[in-house]
């Protein structure tokens, strides 16, 4: 008889990381630990579909400062496949991309924030996407309701490919971010210590 063999995790987080910051990185830890996974690859969109001509920060910027924010993390890595395809970042072409990379034994979740389950339905070949891949709603107490109705209005696919997990709230955004080094508020308690120097001398989002 066949013994089945259970396939091993692989969790990705997209984004444009404008800049990465503590609450993707509480976020990616929760679910790496929930999930039993065996790594998680941060994926920086070289231009995201969603905030074409919307970037703050040069894309190797934000490049680097995702390899400065993960560097410490023995189960975080950092894929430039975005960067060498060059254009605009579709999800699809990403997964489709990792799932020949890394075959039929692995599984891949995609994670993302509660606001982006809202807008899964303008998502590029998304059905196809969940063909290969499970989304991973990384959500906050209170939200539920939103990522029932996604699943809901997906049917079967929705039900078996797009699983939400409570993750702890922090009150932290990119958007914040800069505004803070705008006005010359401290973010040191915000982003990983390397990242903050980072922006520091390299002058990023001043106006």
């Amino acid at each position: 008889m066949k013994i089945a063999v259970e396939r091993k995790k692989i969790g990705i987080i997209g984004g444009s990381f404008d800049p990465i910051h503590n609450g993707h990185l509480k976020t990616a830890e929760v679910v790496y630990e929930k999930l039993g996974l065996e790594k998680i690859i941060f994926v920086p969109a070289y231009v995201a579909p969603h905030k074409i001509g919307m970037e703050f920060a040069k894309a190797d910027d934000r490049y680097a400062m995702t390899e400065l924010a993960v560097q410490k993390n023995t189960h975080f890595s950092v894929s430039d496949i975005e960067f060498s395809r060059g254009g605009i970042s579709y999800t699809y072409d990403t997964i489709q991309a990792l799932h020949k990379k890394f075959g039929a034994d692995f599984e891949l979740y995609f994670v993302i924030g509660a606001d982006s389950v809202a807008e899964l339905d303008t998502w590029h070949k998304v059905r196809e996407i969940m063909e290969i891949c499970t989304f991973v709603a990384a959500t906050r107490p209170g939200v539920a309701s939103t990522v029932e109705k996604v699943i809901k209005y997906f049917g079967e696919l929705g039900a078996n490919k797009i699983k939400w997990l409570d993750t702890p709230e922090m009150d932290i955004s990119s958007t914040d971010i800069r505004q803070r080094i705008q006005r010359g508020a401290s973010i040191e308690e915000l982003v990983p210590a390397e990242v903050a120097e980072y922006i520091y001398q390299k002058g990023l989002y001043r106006l």
